[in-house]
């Protein structure tokens, strides 16, 4: 019986234990598609799966993680898909409550698939995923409430992340002048370099506890942070200012409700899971292939090969982590 390259995560005495192994079609979850994964990356959600942290991974038996692929289609049960297809799986259970990208093929159910847009390779859509998709949301719904680049400046926090990296990329294209913030004084030039116009470190931005401060200076922010964090940027927004929420590192806040009253500021929610609608998820993926596809790609993602996957995890709690990390999956698979 054939077999393919995979890393599962095992539940042993309630400790995860991450290893390759080779698995034959009927050791990984069923779904009506079966996809040649040629590229995956790693996101903050796989690292927790690897390591233990958080839970979000099932303990039942072990799981193949990875919450992001992109690949081709090998045979289909559902019309809507056929062989040679190059697809795009993001969210919803891959990679947690059931088997995802990281191995050699994946299962899934036609209704998590998206076609590849036109103008993404495999590789870039990698160098996307959940993360740029996070980014593409925030902006998208930046527009649709208004915020426009003659507005004012932008901030992004997290910015060296991947959520923060793609989107300062993609607001500078769509014309924003975009502000930076971030904890990694090293990592200036590169912010620099994907399209911040300015670079303010966390520290210095968090000294100012005014509820109000005076001459706020965005138009706009994207928090991939939360907590207090997000309450210093509604102090520092202009009236009118939108400030759109992505992060949960800080899920408790003590806030004012000063800014969002007498300055009128909006606040809105991001969330890419199961709740985005597959139609809004295809649009998404589409303007990410046109208009606000990054210019940076090389910039912002590095490729590392397989059999690399499980030492960079570690990478992510040590918060060296920056941009975007794109998993090799496939050994022949074209970038």
């Amino acid at each position: 019986m054939e077999t393919f390259k995979a890393f599962r995560v095992h539940t042993i005495d309630g400790k995860p234990v991450c290893k390759f192994e080779q698995l034959t079609m009927e050791q990984i979850d069923p779904g009506p598609v079966v996809i040649r994964t040629a590229f995956s990356a790693i996101t903050y959600k796989d690292a927790m799966a690897a390591r233990g942290v958080g839970k979000n991974v099932r303990t039942d038996r072990p799981c193949v993680t990875g919450v992001d692929l992109s690949g081709v289609v090998v045979t289909s049960e559902d019309e809507r898909f056929k062989e040679g297809d190059q697809v795009v799986v993001t969210n919803y259970q891959l990679g947690t409550q059931h088997d995802g990208a990281y191995a050699d093929y994946a299962r899934v159910p036609a209704e998590w698939i998206v076609p590849l847009p036109p103008g993404l390779s495999l590789y870039e859509a990698m160098g996307l995923g959940t993360s740029g998709l996070t980014a593409a949301l925030a902006v998208d719904r930046f527009e649709k409430a208004g915020l426009t680049p003659s507005d004012g400046p932008v901030a992004v926090t997290g910015a060296s992340g991947g959520v923060g990296s793609l989107a300062v990329n993609m607001l500078a294209g769509k014309g924003y002048e975009v502000v930076a913030i971030s904890g990694k004084a090293d990592q200036t030039e590169f912010l620099k370099a994907i399209g911040a116009s300015r670079v303010l470190a966390r520290d210095e931005f968090m000294k100012d506890k005014s509820p109000l401060v005076s001459s706020p200076p965005f138009a706009g922010a994207l928090d991939n942070v939360g907590g207090a964090m997000l309450d210093r940027l509604a102090a520092n927004l202009m009236p009118h200012g939108k400030v759109a929420v992505a992060g949960m590192v800080g899920v408790e806040m003590t806030t004012t409700v000063l800014p969002l009253v007498l300055r009128s500021i909006d606040i809105l929610g991001i969330n890419v899971s199961r709740q985005l609608k597959m139609p809004e998820r295809r649009r998404l993926w589409e303007r990410m292939g046109s208009d606000l596809k990054p210019r940076d790609f090389d910039k912002i993602c590095r490729p590392i090969p397989f059999s690399e996957l499980d030492n960079t995890m570690d990478s992510f709690f040590k918060v060296s982590s920056v941009g975007r990390v794109v998993v090799e999956v496939g050994s022949k698979a074209p970038r």
